[in-house]
């Protein structure tokens, strides 16, 4: 078997990397491959929140996040498929017990401006009429963004592996790379559990697994994977509302061995904020150090810590410490209620855990991998991987056809940034808020 691009992962990344490149490539005389050990969505791009926002402190990334949006916004009129996307907003908030959050938000503004990002900065009355409800101290202030929201993570992924196929790609589920064939120290195949590949360029994309991957062949990267608890609260609302809104969106409905029998099911345009059965704004609370957003397909709300401390940190995913914790979901719980008070009678409906890969300095690793020609990594993403993945596809193609990088800026997460400095680790992986 042939492959112009082998791609090892089947995560939001992964994904968008085969579609972008399939859109490029000549089907058959340049076939464009994707493995999946496991399921498509089935690791942390499946757990994900899927929350797109264009609200962050590095110009070059906001402009990555704004061209996503765009794509995210745009794929259904443009493909005929949906990917879940809604738009209630997103709403970035700092408080005094962070007064540096504060100033970050406000130095963040004009960067946004000036990239075209519709933004404004509220005060805790408008927060409070913004979002009714909510417990705000005076001096908080707001980043609101419009435009942001969430697409279904499960959705948009597998969207994502059926439009690639439409363009000739391969997708290959449950077949996993056992050894790599190296000639002059480039990459030219692959033994796999369906057999050998012949191919000229290898993408890693692996998610929390990419680092366990490598150093397998050699190549030791500064990869970490944070344990993230998440927990799912049931959504406010009277009980028949409740039960028309749940299984409105399927994400399993996508026909995986043939996407051109049958389309996902439709969601409808982006929906925003004055849409009904929405609740609330997406918020990013930067002073309690979480975020939350509704599922009204499920009608539940999640919520997810921002920040990771040095003791969820691991150099590999470890199976046993994937388990909930009940404590995990009691101080969840806490947050959410000390912010929006009308949560604290309802039920928990469901936690979980997912591994998220982080580096250094919090910036992800996305180019050549240094010590093997032809192998190339995408990863390191921290929980950022649904609002840049549209823009790291693109550029993925351009960085695989030979041509100048323009969909983002390669020395920014070039792998070997790292060789012969120092860089006084950060492994908070929000960096960019």
């Amino acid at each position: 078997m042939k492959a112009k691009v082998l791609i090892v992962g089947g995560g939001v990344m992964g994904n968008a990397i085969a579609l972008a490149a399939a859109q490029r490539f000549d089907a058959l005389k340049e076939p464009v491959v994707l493995l999946e050990r496991g399921q498509i969505a089935g690791g942390s791009s499946g757990s994900s929140g899927g929350i797109v926002r264009q609200n962050f402190a590095d110009r070059h990334v906001s402009a990555m996040a704004r061209d996503s949006m765009r794509e995210y916004a745009s794929f259904e009129s443009r493909t005929g498929r949906s990917v879940g996307f809604h738009r209630p907003g997103v709403l970035t908030l700092a408080g005094p017990r962070r007064p540096e959050s504060i100033e970050r938000l406000q130095e963040n503004l004009e960067i946004q401006r000036s990239l075209g990002i519709h933004r404004e900065v509220l005060n805790a009355e408008q927060i409070r009429e913004k979002v009714p409800g909510i417990e705000v101290e005076p001096g908080t202030i707001g980043a609101w963004e419009p435009e942001g929201g969430f697409v279904d993570a499960q959705l948009a992924v597998r969207e994502f592996a059926a439009l690639a196929r439409t363009y000739g790609a391969s997708t290959r589920v449950g077949v996993e790379i056992q050894d790599l064939v190296l000639k002059d120290g480039r990459v030219v195949g692959a033994e796999t559990t369906e057999g050998h590949y012949d191919l000229e360029h290898l993408v890693i994309v692996a998610g929390a697994w990419s680092g366990r991957f490598l150093a397998k062949f050699g190549v030791e990267l500064p990869l970490k994977v944070a344990r993230v608890p998440q927990l799912f609260v049931d959504m406010p609302g009277e009980d028949d509302e409740a039960e028309s809104k749940i299984g409105e969106t399927h994400a399993w409905n996508v026909d995986l061995e043939d996407p051109l029998a049958a389309e996902a099911e439709r969601l409808g345009d982006a929906q925003d904020d004055a849409a009904p059965g929405m609740g609330h704004p997406v918020i990013i609370d930067l002073e309690l150090g979480f975020y939350t957003r509704c599922e009204p397909s499920a009608w539940r709300t999640r919520v997810c810590p921002i920040g990771y401390e040095p003791g969820l940190m691991r150099d590999l995913p470890d199976d046993q410490d994937s388990m909930p914790r009940r404590e995990d979901s009691q101080a969840l719980r806490k947050l959410l209620v000390e912010r929006l008070p009308t949560y604290k009678d309802q039920a928990d409906s469901e936690s979980i855990v997912s591994w998220f890969p982080l580096t250094p300095d919090g910036r992800a690793l996305v180019g050549p991998v240094p010590g093997i020609q032809g192998a190339h990594i995408a990863a390191g993403f921290a929980d950022h991987g649904f609002k840049l993945a549209p823009s790291v596809g693109e550029g993925f193609a351009q960085l695989l056809l030979g041509e100048p990088v323009s969909a983002f800026q390669p020395e920014l997460f070039a792998p070997n940034r790292f060789e012969g400095c120092t860089v006084e680790p950060d492994w908070s992986g929000n960096v960019y808020l």
